[in-house]
């Protein structure tokens, strides 16, 4: 579905425009060898030589995932997520993302739950530090009802059917929290016993400039990443200092053997990048 840009963000989607126009950054679905799974695209040749992808910030679908690893038997997925909502319905999400696309390739074979063995999940957050952190929502957005079916709901029953997204930024005062489980990426890593990984994906509602960095500044033996830089959480919701955060990072990407690549150009605060190494495919 194509974004419907609204009215107060016209202009700073303009900037966006103006800032990937500048840097003359190719977008995926026009580059030769890159094959569409779900909203992401990647080298056809990157996902079947693969064999680990770590996710962060699944959310309510899991459609990326489970179509690498419909693509290749060989990959295993393992997916981060500390949000109550993904946690709450995790099992109908993994088994429902993907299934229609997955039926109609091999109508004849159940491959469905073939492949969601090899996607496992995590109630885990990414963060910059390991610990416990507050995970951030608002809760006047979705106002619930205090009572269903004249039963009292818990604080929890609240929290879990909240349809937001949540992050370790808090953006506003009025902001409440839950504590979560947070690790960074080169401990998860550590923890795998991986010595690099495949495919990174990484939605983390804020945290991308810390998620970058630490893939280059840790020297993360890493193919390939899809990120989406959310350009909204600088003071006042201002694009200009997070594109120029966005700019650092992407030259920093390029200097490190990486091609950068427009995911999707979206008509929202945001950026949905691609970091190709270089040697890992015929770009």
């Amino acid at each position: 579905m194509a974004d419907k840009i609204k009215p107060h963000t016209i202009e700073r989607v303009k900037k966006i425009r103006a800032w990937e126009l500048k840097n003359n950054y190719r977008e995926a679905q026009h580059i030769k060898g890159f094959k569409k799974y779900k909203n992401y695209f990647v080298p056809e040749s990157i996902v079947k030589s693969s064999k680990t992808v770590l996710s962060f910030g699944v959310g309510g679908n899991v459609a990326f995932e489970k179509l690498v690893a419909f693509e290749n038997t060989d990959i295993h997925v393992e997916m981060y997520d500390p949000t109550p909502r993904s946690i709450f319905l995790i099992k109908n999400i993994i088994n429902a993302s993907g299934r229609k696309t997955i039926s109609q390739a091999v109508p004849t074979i159940n491959l469905n739950k073939q492949v969601t063995k090899r996607l496992h999940f995590n109630p885990i957050a990414y963060g910059k530090e390991n610990g416990i952190l507050p995970f951030y929502y608002d809760p006047a957005r979705e106002p619930d009802k205090e009572e269903v079916n004249g039963q009292k709901r818990s604080k929890e029953d609240v929290i879990r059917n909240q349809e937001q997204s949540f992050s370790l930024v808090k953006r506003q005062e009025h902001f409440e929290s839950v504590d979560v489980e947070v690790k960074n990426l080169e401990t998860i890593i550590k923890e795998h016993d991986l010595t690099s990984v495949d495919i990174l994906k990484a939605d983390i509602e804020g945290l991308w400039w810390e998620f970058g960095n630490e893939v280059i500044d840790k020297k993360i033996d890493c193919k390939f990443l899809a990120m989406e830089l959310e350009l909204n959480f600088e003071k006042d919701e201002k694009v200009e200092p997070a594109l120029e955060k966005a700019q650092i990072l992407c030259d920093k990407f390029k200097a490190n053997n990486y091609d950068v690549v427009i995911n999707r150009r979206r008509d929202k605060l945001m950026l949905e990048m691609l970091f190709i190494r270089k040697d890992a495919y015929a770009g």
